[in-house]
């Protein structure tokens, strides 16, 4: 792990650090995802997708960073990706959450593949299994488990089709 990475991890478990990536990172990191800049992307190790939802609401596309789980198949392809509505622990379920919840399907990016998904809730029992796992690739997630005043949504992203 860098020294970039290990900042992340450090500031993302502390309260302010936690405000501050949740209103810049995301949008930084839209604005430089092509680039070797994207704050995601510059020295870290982590898998990475972008997953495009239609809002609620305004129907419009919305992209977002996301980190996932991805579940392979008996080929070693992953067809299924797990994603968790973490939002930095903070009191609110990220918009991205609802807008699977209105329109449950998406386009997810990873790398330079890109496919459509389904997506579904996971149970809290099904959740309750993929933490530990949320927890190995980006150590935070505990953090926010924790300080989150609610549960937090786990989603499965499928490949559709």
């Amino acid at each position: 792990m860098g020294l970039y990475q290990r900042s992340l991890m450090r500031l993302s478990k502390t309260k302010p650090g936690r405000l501050l990536l949740s209103k810049f990172l995301t949008s930084l990191d839209l604005r430089l995802k092509n680039s070797r800049f994207a704050p995601t992307r510059f020295r870290l190790d982590l898998p990475l997708c972008y997953l495009t939802t239609t809002g609620r609401t305004s129907g419009e596309l919305r992209i977002v960073p996301l980190l996932f789980i991805g579940q392979p198949t008996s080929e070693g392809e992953p067809d299924a990706f797990a994603v968790a509505a973490t939002n930095f622990g903070t009191e609110h379920h990220p918009g991205w959450s609802y807008n699977l919840e209105a329109t449950p399907s998406g386009v997810l990016k990873i790398g330079d593949k890109s496919f459509s998904v389904t997506s579904r809730l996971l149970s809290e029992q099904e959740s309750a299994a993929m933490w530990p796992r949320f927890e190995a690739i980006w150590p935070a997630y505990g953090t926010y488990r924790q300080i989150a005043p609610r549960d937090i949504k786990v989603y499965l992203l499928t490949r559709a089709g």
